[in-house]
């Protein structure tokens, strides 16, 4: 791929594919803040006032608070933050990759964060940076989101001396938004101007990651909330923020700050929905629940027997007039559009269960087919290389498990 780059030590690289500048693969979508912002408040107390403090700390008493306040990856996993880093530093890693790919349509949390606090997002690499021991950082954002790279290098510059110890190495994603991108390993190796493949697994990029070095993955929302939890621990006292996109038929939608076990209804209504019969929970790579199911509590161990776990942070919300069948139908084309091929299970099931939601759309399905979908979809969950396989039948099997009528054998 292209690129140009002016190299600084110690200061910013900038890296774009030559096409970026006219093409862009995600659709935005105009997101603004709504009701309660963390992110607001720290702002306006003044900024950077974290990684000051940590002069006169040390990295262990941050990583001990890091780990107290229960913080977890904000990208999916949902992993505990302190947990991921403490397996890392025995191997002393080498630079810390941040993932602003965001390639989730109808997911913009990152882009926000991005767009309008790219301070306390560099903060929170800063502060990760003196933790870990790192001196070199590789932070990727969509390519649609290049009207955030002039804030960013502004910020990095107007503040050189918070970030003295680094390099910045900001790039933009696929000139078209590829959605395998943003797994860890895929992610690597198209910094690295590779094919955007997963890897196999072990091992684990903080093993063995970028140029064969050992590397700290993390998203953009998770290492933003470290400059608050340090300056506020309260924020994070028994609960666990999330920011989440929350777009459809409401009459306000946006970036909502929520609290991890908050009542989902209670969620919605703060969009105020114009109808509901049936959210898509967790973005595209989630699935399909109806409205009489919503009472239930934000979190994953509350959503699993639903079918479907808060992800990246979407919740789309579906009026009377739309058909859940469509929606499932978008969905595994968009799979099988972006599978990269490299794995049988997920190059060819993808392509099944597109014809399957396809025939279903249509209405020609008997229960033999319903119970050969099953089969596909437990053949790619259990065997496909990376999530993007694992995830793709989670809309199809929502919509089986709630909406569709038994089908006699």
């Amino acid at each position: 791929m292209p690129r140009r780059s002016h190299s600084v030590p110690y200061s910013v690289r900038s890296f774009y594919a030559a096409s970026d500048v006219e093409h862009g693969g995600k659709a935005l979508i105009e997101v603004a803040g709504r009701g309660r912002s963390s992110f607001a408040a720290y702002a306006h107390g003044g900024l950077f006032r974290a990684v000051q403090q940590m002069r006169s700390g040390s990295a262990t008493e941050v990583l001990r608070q890091i780990y107290a306040s229960g913080l977890r990856g904000c990208g999916g996993s949902h992993l505990p933050l302190a947990r991921k880093w403490q397996a890392a530093i025995p191997y002393a890693p080498r630079y810390l990759v941040v993932n602003g790919l965001e390639g989730e349509p109808d997911t913009f949390k990152d882009y926000f964060l991005l767009r309008d606090y790219p301070q306390v997002v560099l903060e929170g690499i800063a502060i990760s940076c003196r933790v870990l021991g790192v001196h070199e950082v590789y932070l990727v954002i969509n390519a649609a989101y290049r009207d955030c790279l002039a804030a960013l290098e502004a910020v990095w510059q107007q503040h050189a001396g918070e970030f003295a110890d680094i390099k910045l190495h900001l790039l933009t994603g696929p000139e078209v938004d590829l959605y395998v991108v943003g797994e860890e390993t895929a992610l690597l190796n198209y910094i690295e101007g590779k094919r955007g493949e997963p890897r196999l697994k072990p091992p684990f990029p903080h093993q063995c990651g970028l140029w064969g070095q050992p590397t700290i993955v993390n998203n953009v929302e998770t290492l933003s909330w470290i400059p608050i939890l340090l300056t506020d621990a309260t924020r994070f006292a028994g609960q666990h923020p999330k920011l989440v996109t929350l777009l459809g038929e409401v009459a306000a939608p946006g970036i909502y700050e929520v609290t991890l076990g908050q009542p989902l209804h209670d969620i919605l209504q703060q969009a105020q929905p114009e109808e509901l019969s049936f959210v898509e929970i967790g973005g595209i790579s989630g699935g399909l629940v109806p409205a009489a199911r919503l009472d239930v509590a934000y979190a994953d161990e509350a959503l699993r027997p639903l079918g479907v776990q808060v992800g990246a942070g979407t919740l789309r919300v579906f009026g009377h007039g739309c058909d859940p069948v469509a929606e499932v139908v978008r969905a595994l084309q968009f799979f099988q559009a972006e599978s990269c091929g490299r794995c049988t299970p997920c190059r060819v099931g993808t392509q099944e269960l597109a014809r399957f939601a396809q025939a279903l759309q249509d209405g020609d399905v008997s229960a033999e087919d319903q119970h050969w979908a099953h089969r596909v979809a437990a053949a790619m969950q259990h065997s496909s290389t990376c999530g993007l396989g694992r995830a793709a039948p989670v809309p199809l099997l929502s919509y089986l498990h709630h909406f569709a009528e038994p089908q006699d054998d």
